[in-house]
């Protein structure tokens, strides 16, 4: 079941849809015309994100286990009939999180900051 989440990055606060099954990772924020998700995995791994029916970009934060920012992509426009947009996005590093966020909304996240639950 989807729920909200309330969280702090670095000194960004968010609220987000909480995805862990298979089907709500694979959907991700498809559809949807705004709003943010963190996607928590069953494992770290290197998840590649594509943006297959967005209606808006993307800021993809990818989160190690210790909840600690590894990467940041930032201004990910959504897919379109132009195939340079056919994209899959990968972090650097090995992540068990990522925060997709409304790229339109104005952030402040520094590699290295850390997730807080509040």
């Amino acid at each position: 079941m989807v729920r909200n989440v309330k969280f702090r990055v670095g000194t960004c606060k968010f609220e987000a849809l909480s995805l862990k099954n298979p089907f709500e990772l694979m959907l991700g924020l498809m559809f949807r015309k705004s709003g943010n998700a963190l996607m928590e995995f069953p494992w770290e791994g290197k998840p590649g994100i594509w943006m297959l029916f967005m209606r808006y970009p993307l800021n993809l934060i990818f989160l190690d286990k210790n909840k600690k920012v590894v990467d940041i992509l930032k201004n990910i426009p959504p897919l379109f009939f132009n195939p340079k947009t056919w994209k899959t996005y990968y972090p650097k590093k090995k992540c068990k999180y990522v925060l997709e966020l409304d790229a339109r909304e104005k952030i402040e996240i520094k590699q290295n900051s850390k997730l807080e639950f509040i």
